[in-house]
């Protein structure tokens, strides 16, 4: 599923500090990333983005104290962008949350596997059930995204308002490709693993536990990448509560 939000390019005054330029570089990585992705995103190349993310908060933190920055900051401004900000750990806190079910439901389908309690299609059926919950909530949590306005930043405004708008479309933008993958696992060759348990008729139980288990390991991965990024977006939003209370 293609990221709806629509991310531009901030263009950057001459003679800006080279803190902007390093924003705005992670800005392009991840921009450029996103525009290449593809319904068949894989889990790794989700967690390089999680990790692009994480590096551009770094640089948003680090621009955000420099005291020329902090002027350019109006009250205004800084109440929008903390409400960005709880925008963005929101959805990172139900995309932690959606991934915790999901190793919890794959953990449950390997015991079952392991111990052989009932038949092979009963072990399914029931892993599918779980599935289902699961895919509800994200559907939700996408509509939510979906339905998410970011005002356009005026184009008369300070540069550093703009990365920091850019920084949250971007943001939102990976997190919906993210649930996405989680959601659409059928049509996804990243977890070509999960797509064979749809059809508990054609794969042994040996194969189904060794690819439950690759799936585990991804959602493992998954859930290290976002956990590193939710607390550098802790960080960043201390760093903007620590302005606005100076």
């Amino acid at each position: 599923m293609a990221p709806n939000f629509h991310v531009r390019s901030v263009s950057l005054p001459s003679g800006s500090h080279p803190l902007a330029a390093s924003v705005e570089k992670q800005l392009c990585k991840l921009r450029g990333s996103q525009e290449t992705s593809t319904s068949t995103s894989s889990s790794s190349a989700i967690c390089h983005k999680l990790d692009g993310l994480k590096k551009l908060y770094e640089c948003v933190d680090d621009l955000l104290q420099l005291n020329e920055c902090q002027q350019h900051l109006s009250d205004e401004s800084l109440e929008e962008t903390l409400n960005g900000s709880i925008r963005i750990l929101d959805v990172c806190d139900i995309s932690r949350d959606v991934l915790s079910k999901l190793k919890e439901c794959v953990q449950e389908l390997e015991s079952s596997l392991r111990r052989r309690i009932g038949g092979d299609n009963e072990v399914v059926d029931a892993y599918m059930t779980s599935r289902k919950k699961i895919s509800k909530i994200v559907y939700k949590s996408l509509k939510t995204l979906k339905r998410s306005e970011i005002k356009s930043v005026d184009s008369n405004k300070d540069s550093t308002i703009k990365l920091l708008k850019e920084s949250e479309e971007v943001s939102l933008s990976v997190f919906e490709s993210l649930l996405s993958l989680v959601s659409q696992p059928k049509n996804n060759n990243g977890w070509s693993s999960v797509s064979k348990l749809f059809k508990p008729k054609r794969i042994s139980c040996k194969s189904l536990l060794m690819q439950s288990e690759d799936l585990n390991s991804n959602i493992q991965e998954l859930e290290q990448n976002l956990e590193r990024l939710y607390r550098r977006l802790v960080k960043t939003r201390v760093t903007l509560l620590n302005i606005l209370n100076n």
